[in-house]
């Protein structure tokens, strides 16, 4: 069923949206605070009021007496050392478990191939209860695959914290809702993850050469020569999102919708997308970047090259995280080492910032086959009300203490160990964090506050050009859905194909046979679908 034929069809999902209009009219006249509380204060408990849930009656509830056991995917980013466990067993999942008084089953997924994972577990029937992920088109094929179900009657009759979240921010809805009707749940992201990609660049070398940062495409491509002449042993260019941030050059990411004079364009299939390719190629025919990257599904080599110091600029995340323990350890294999955060480049159709997430964060769906969506709903009230913040802080006086009220690291070693893979658990949160937030939440120790200011540039950096994103949510319908299903690899193989296969494999040629393959799909009608989507839905944007 297609969005644009059903959006008047909220059936179970319309109650909800009722009581969020109805909330939002009563607060209007009062000066309640807007759920600004974020993360830098310790979230209160919950005021012990009875749920929805503890007012149905066995005889009404189907799951009264369900057991309160539910399982849920999380992405394995190889974060979980040895003598901590595994993503399945370790002191966080038992502590979910007891705090949440719900029997909690983990099923990690390889991040980036989780996508296809979840895919496998649906089709052989051992999908978790709940699967997340961040790109909502994803869940629009879930939809579409009709393996997940509609959640707002869920939502209206058991929650009580998210259903409170959820009024106090209405404008998360258009980004839960397919077909008319509520299938995930989401929360709003901190500026800490709306920032997500950025480049980093050797400062040491560029001052030893006598070079100043690159602002353009063309400059960037003369400054790894450079590096490349002065270190014939390195790799310039490194990444883990390479392709997505040259592609952010240029605003042609090519899973996005864009507007063409006001033509809703797919990106893949635009003329600046074969401009991303040809810079690609460029690249690797220069021998700017490492011959094996198209393979390195880890980003182990990419790690590895940069953090020992054999690679001149990195194309990756903004800070937080992996980047961090990256820069630490290349600081201490490369004492006298200056990364540093590196602003966007300009290309000829402008300056952009490198990919920016929307203010939705990740979006959870329930499994059609789900035994028991009060106890899902009741694990979401628990972490939106109080659960996310250990699992994103760790233990109070064990990783961080409070310094007018943001928490504070005490060892970052430590944090990063013990606490740093819990994150992935908290699914949905409550968290605000500002720049300034991140010196203070900073363990002491001088390596940790030099980490702490490079990540507050860096945030500053990546912020400071927008990241072009011509509409605020992307369409999903059953025809856009399964053409990206095929699309996406066919991409994959035409990008590797067009930059390691010689002179005779072009930008050009690989856009041309994208564009074949996007009209043998069904692009031409995908395309009139999302301009109908467009103008019946531009005027909420």
């Amino acid at each position: 069923m297609q969005q644009n034929r059903s959006s008047n069809k909220f059936k179970g999902s319309f109650a909800l949206i009722m009581v969020v209009l109805a909330t939002l009219l009563a607060s209007a006249c009062s000066s309640g605070n807007n759920g600004e509380g974020g993360a830098s204060a310790k979230p209160e408990q919950s005021s012990g009021s009875p749920t929805a849930a503890a007012t149905q009656s066995a005889s009404d509830d189907p799951y009264a007496n369900a057991p309160r056991k539910i399982s849920i995917s999380t992405f394995d980013r190889g974060q979980v050392s040895s003598d901590e466990g595994t993503y399945e067993d370790n002191r966080w999942v038992k502590w979910i478990r007891e705090q949440s008084g719900i029997d909690v089953t983990i099923v990690p997924v390889p991040r980036n191939q989780a996508q296809d994972s979840l895919n496998v577990l649906f089709a052989s029937g051992q999908a978790p209860d709940m699967v997340w992920e961040y790109d909502r088109a994803y869940i629009g094929k879930l939809v579409t695959q009709g393996v997940i179900q509609p959640i707002g009657d869920y939502i209206e009759k058991y929650s009580t914290s998210y259903k409170k979240y959820l009024q106090e921010n209405p404008d998360l809805l258009p980004h839960m809702t397919f077909n008319g009707e509520i299938y995930a749940v989401t929360a709003k992201r901190p500026i800490t993850a709306i920032a997500n990609h950025g480049m980093w660049i050797r400062q040491d070398w560029l001052d030893e050469l006598k070079l100043e940062r690159p602002t353009t495409v063309e400059e960037l491509v003369e400054v790894a020569k450079a590096f490349k002449q002065r270190y014939p042993d390195s790799t310039p260019i490194v990444g883990h999102t390479t392709a997505d941030i040259y592609a952010a050059m240029f605003g042609a990411m090519n899973f996005l919708w864009y507007l063409e004079d006001g033509k809703m364009q797919y990106g893949a299939t635009l003329d600046r997308f074969a401009d991303v390719i040809a810079l690609e190629k460029q690249v690797y025919d220069l021998g700017l970047v490492d011959r094996e990257y198209f393979t390195d599904n880890n980003n182990q080599r990419a790690a590895q090259l940069w953090t020992t110091g054999k690679a001149g600029i990195y194309l990756g995340q903004w800070g937080n995280g992996a980047n961090d323990i990256m820069i630490q350890d290349m600081l201490a294999n490369v004492p006298n080492a200056k990364p540093e955060p590196l602003e966007m480049v300009a290309s000829k159709y402008g300056k952009y910032g490198a990919y920016q997430e929307s203010s939705p964060n990740i979006l959870v769906a329930f499994n059609k086959e789900m035994k028991n969506p009060k106890a899902a709903i009741e694990y979401l009230d628990w972490l939106i009300d109080k659960g996310w913040y250990t699992l994103a802080y760790g233990e109070e006086g064990v990783h961080y203490k409070l310094v007018d009220g943001v928490p504070k690291r005490l060892d970052e070693d430590k944090f990063n160990k013990e606490v740093l893979y819990a994150g992935e658990y908290a699914v949905v949160r409550d968290q605000v964090v500002k720049a300034e937030d991140l010196m203070v939440m900073a363990a002491d120790d001088e390596l940790s506050q030099r980490i702490a200011a490079l990540k507050v540039e860096s945030l500053k950096l990546t912020l400071k050009n927008e990241f072009r994103r011509d509409i605020p949510y992307q369409p999903s319908f059953d025809e856009i859905n399964e053409i990206r299903a095929t699309l996406d690899k066919f991409i994959r193989e035409t990008r590797a194909t067009a930059v390691t296969q010689g002179a005779k494999y072009t930008g050009e040629w690989a856009i041309g046979e994208i564009r074949k393959e996007w009209d043998r799909l069904g692009g031409a009608k995908a395309q009139e679908i999302a301009q109908q989507w467009y103008e019946e839905n531009k005027g909420s944007f």
